[in-house]
């Protein structure tokens, strides 16, 4: 039986701090395709070099990487949508498709290795309904389907022997229905009628690049061309006729349905200034020109991918909320507020009976952005009330059939020698991190400003001022390279550190350990002090340390009880620098602790700017 407790403890999409507010995310590497977990909290993004799972709720800590190094670039990742495999993400590599299973550690995460292909996969969709089932479509014309109970070979295979295959699409209300797109043609096939396409669509009088299904009605799809225009279709009627036209004015590169009323949006290809396009699927007008509900503009160069996070709608309500995610080549993962007026735009009702099934419900939320010793126990309890068997409780047979496939996969995909350039500095992943309305003000250039701390004790004016702990341990490790942080956890507010200051006899430089922990609410006008301690040291005597120790609080207390960030003035302190009362406190007026013999007051000589704490000379 499940207690209140336990249930107010598990973690829940309703805690996430990032849901209601914008964010962005720099990721300085070539990323090429990206997906969402079930549960909304993880996103991936996968590169030639491997996987990036990136926590959503924690963005200050770095992505966990999966190494797959291939000389191939990745199409397409999907993460599956189903909350019975709610680990699994399938990525391409050339002609082959990797499942991953994220609840293995990464050096073993291959599940499965789909290979039937002869040229390279173009798309990935799992299926709507079934989580053991997907699609797969490529270069060579065919759409193979897969079961991954018996994944050495597809179930079924569709071709158009004509065009090369670039989109594939499963019916989200027939599970016997997929959809794929070769060249202008779109071919609808069911896998109760053997190897014929039930319908063929002369769509577009250029290759289609999106396919997408109603979420409502089983035989109204859209479709997207570089001929500029999003194109709605009833496969039910046996002309080749749209029932919408909607013309952009920019190539599409993807056009699908949203989860939420009954809208649409729109990706460019190129132009259409690197925005996405919300507009109102219902229109009396058969050919218009596209009239945007919202708009989300922000990137600078062309988009790569957009994803829909949605919480809610647990007890068969329709009170989801929804985040929208976005990919750009110019690398910054994006999160957008999205507002009333822009769910209203397009026919979303709050309050009214969930429309469809969400295969998403139930997901546990729990994130695979780092590997924990623990984790097979508290996942396989959350899984329980779904009667999901947990993929580490393999039969022994099943297991090394796994394990066998997974050693080839790694002699196949991870000998080839790189660089390693692909992990991750923290304080470099932090500099990218911006939350609140600095998430899409500044520019990339401004974004990597460094601040520099002026004569006054405090920030210097301009972008390089923090807008929270996370920017602010990123700005003081950029400026102070040989401080070496040993640990940095934003999410906890504790940082471990470690320099080198005068201290020691004759001022010779002494090694040093700062453990600091911060307030959630740090740095608030009033509000409790970030707690700081230094480790005890061969090289300074006890009273000394502790008078140190107490001249760092001082410091981070009045700069904390006026609203400002202390950790570089902290820190150039420990460094031997001087700090000035006029940079602390209005009143000019600090204590110095008794018994300090390294430390010394100014003579006077400084008049309003006093010099308070100096170090030995």
């Amino acid at each position: 039986m499940q207690h209140d407790g336990d249930a107010q403890r598990r973690p829940s999409p309703w805690q996430s701090k990032t849901f209601g507010t914008s964010l962005s995310l720099h990721l300085d590497r070539p990323v090429n395709a990206m997906s969402i977990s079930p549960s909304g909290r993880d996103v991936v993004l996968a590169s030639r070099s491997g996987l990036y799972i990136v926590d959503l709720d924690d963005p200050h800590r770095p992505p966990r990487f999966i190494r797959h190094t291939t000389l191939w670039e990745v199409a397409d990742v999907q993460w599956s949508p189903h909350a019975a495999k709610h680990s699994w993400v399938i990525s391409t590599s050339n002609q082959k498709a990797m499942v991953w299973n994220l609840a293995l550690p990464s050096a073993n995460a291959i599940e499965h290795v789909l290979h039937a292909h002869t040229r390279a996969i173009t798309d990935i969709n799992f299926h709507a309904h079934d989580p053991e089932r997907l699609a797969t479509c490529a270069v060579d014309a065919f759409v193979h389907c897969w079961d991954m109970r018996t994944p050495a070979k597809p179930v079924q295979s569709f071709c158009d022997w004509r065009a090369s295959a670039t989109q594939v699409k499963w019916n989200r209300q027939n599970g016997h229905v997929v959809a794929s797109a070769h060249d202008r043609f779109v071919r609808i096939w069911d896998d109760r009628f053997g190897a014929k396409p039930l319908r063929s669509i002369a769509a577009h009088a250029t290759k289609i690049h999106g396919v997408d299904f109603d979420r409502r009605s089983e035989t109204r799809l859209i479709t997207c061309s570089l001929d500029k225009t999003v194109k709605y279709w009833d496969y039910s009627n046996a002309e080749d006729v749209p029932t919408r036209v909607i013309n952009t004015g920019f190539p599409v590169w993807k056009a699908r349905h949203t989860p939420f009323g009954d809208g649409c949006l729109i990706m460019p290809q190129r132009g259409g200034r690197n925005a996405l396009y919300l507009v109102n699927n219902t229109s009396s007008t058969k050919n218009e020109e596209m009239q945007p509900v919202a708009s989300f503009i922000g990137h600078t160069e062309p988009l790569k991918e957009f994803l829909w996070r949605s919480r809610g709608g647990e007890a068969g309500v329709d009170n989801r909320e929804f985040q929208l995610v976005t990919w750009s080549k110019d690398r910054d993962l994006r999160l957008w507020q999205v507002d009333e007026d822009a769910v209203a735009g397009v026919g979303h009702i709050k309050g009214q009976p969930l429309p469809f099934k969400l295969t998403r419900l139930g997901t546990p939320y729990v994130s695979f952005n780092r590997e924990q010793e623990k984790f097979e126990t508290t996942a396989s309890a959350a899984l329980s009330p779904l009667h999901i068997r947990h993929p580490s409780a393999r039969t022994s047979s099943a297991a090394g059939g796994a394990r066998s496939r997974t050693n080839r996969a790694q002699s196949r995909y991870m000998t080839r020698g790189v660089k390693r350039q692909d992990k991750i500095s923290h304080l470099n992943w932090l500099s990218g991190v911006r939350i609140g309305r600095a998430a899409f003000e500044r520019t990339d250039d401004e974004a990597n400003a460094v601040a520099t701390f002026s004569e006054r004790g405090s920030y210097a004016s301009g972008s390089g001022v923090p807008e929270n702990f996370g920017e602010e341990v990123s700005i003081v490790g950029h400026k102070f390279p040989k401080v070496v942080f040993e640990k940095i956890d934003v999410g906890k507010g504790e940082i471990v550190l470690t320099l080198n200051g005068p201290w020691g006899t004759d001022n010779s430089l002494v090694f040093i350990r700062l453990q600091a922990s911060f307030p959630s609410d740090y740095p608030q006008k009033g509000g409790p002090s970030p707690r700081m301690e230094l480790e005890q040291s061969k090289d300074i005597s006890e009273p000394e340390l502790a008078g140190i120790e107490s001249q760092v609080r001082s410091i981070a207390d009045i700069l904390t009880a006026r609203g400002m960030f202390c950790l570089e003035p902290c820190l150039r302190y420990l460094m031997g620098e001087k700090i000035l009362v006029g940079d602390l406190q209005a009143d000019d007026n600090l204590l110095l602790t008794e018994g300090l013999p390294k430390l010394e007051q100014d003579d006077g000589s400084s008049s309003d700017d006093e010099i308070i704490i100096s170090p030995p000379k």
